[in-house]
């Protein structure tokens, strides 16, 4: 992930009161917005 924008999501999260696995998915889905691509598991 970016860890910049990563780093300013984690704060605006904490700003609308979100925890815990909320806050995850607000960052993960705005970084998918935003057209961040998680990598592909090639493991198992």
């Amino acid at each position: 992930m970016p860890k910049k924008l990563e780093k300013q999501l984690k704060r605006q999260a904490a700003k609308h009161g979100l925890k815990g696995k909320r806050a995850a998915a607000y960052i993960y889905g705005t970084l998918r917005k935003t057209g961040w691509k998680p990598k592909k598991n090639t493991k198992g």
